[in-house]
């Protein structure tokens, strides 16, 4: 029997992870199986019952399906010229080599709300938001209705969207370059928004659409401006800590009151 080939150590962990949170508790097969195979346990069999076809028929078998892939660029073209919300999440589901996809349970949408005084960017999705397929979703979304509240706000107002639009399996560090590949799909959420400003919650998204190397400590605090493209003109930027990054550090909660207070005083100048 031909060995595998080994996998990194945190892979495996945040595989072990994720089936930890679903719920898996025992084997069902009495072998592995490879788990993107469409039926990996009646595949197992017929290979165990079947003599293996020939070379030049596995290569056919395996070049078939790729011809009906689109090239990336086709792909990066239709997430460009997406018109709406509905097209953006189907032509995102063709991008190349996101593995991500097939692991989370819900692939989380942007919600547009028109005339919002500005687009919420957050993090990437945590088990809530992958569970319920609700943008800020759990306590955290609690604890963000009563972050906008001591500004005057409610969620209902304004337009939202993810940093990206799938969890990483077991809840890993997501890769630069699954980052790199989602931006596409984030700078197009925001164009289609239109918004006026764009506040962001945690490194990611402020990372994404900054494109700046700077800590969000460092970003914090003032506005910045973000080159989109399919806007004209650059949109206005504040980075703020995200919920989950407060905990018990009353420094953060400090400097996020006073970036709520700018944002009130921007948005409320008269107030």
């Amino acid at each position: 029997m031909a060995s595998s080939p080994a996998l990194p150590a945190q892979d495996v962990l945040a595989a072990l992870r994720l089936h930890q949170e679903w719920g898996v508790d025992g084997i069902m097969e009495d072998m592995p199986w490879d788990v993107w195979e469409d039926s990996p346990v009646s595949s197992i069999r017929a290979r165990e019952t079947r003599p293996a076809p020939p070379v030049r028929q596995q290569v056919t078998q395996q070049q078939a399906p790729r011809q009906g892939l689109k090239s990336r660029e086709a792909v990066l073209a239709e997430i460009a010229g997406a018109p709406d919300v509905e097209a953006l999440m189907k032509a995102s589901l063709n991008l190349p080599g996101i593995s991500l996809m097939r692991m989370a349970k819900h692939h989380l949408a942007p919600v547009l709300v028109e005339g919002a005084p500005f687009l919420l960017v957050g993090e990437v999705p945590n088990e809530d938001e992958d569970r319920h397929g609700i943008l800020f979703a759990g306590a955290m979304g609690t604890l963000l209705d009563r972050i906008l509240a001591s500004a005057g706000l409610e969620r209902a107002q304004l337009s939202m969207a993810p940093a990206i639009p799938w969890r990483p399996p077991g809840g890993q560090r997501v890769s630069q370059r699954d980052l790199e590949a989602c931006l596409p799909v984030l700078q197009r959420a925001v164009a289609l928004a239109k918004p006026r400003r764009i506040v962001t919650m945690g490194a990611t998204p402020a990372w994404m659409l900054l494109q700046k190397n700077s800590r969000l400590s460092q970003l914090r605090g003032r506005w910045h401006e973000a080159d989109i493209p399919g806007l004209e003109e650059k949109v206005p930027l504040l980075p703020l800590w995200h919920p989950a990054q407060l905990g018990g550090n009353a420094g953060r909660r400090k400097t996020l009151w006073a970036d709520m207070l700018l944002l009130a005083g921007t948005l409320f100048p008269e107030a």
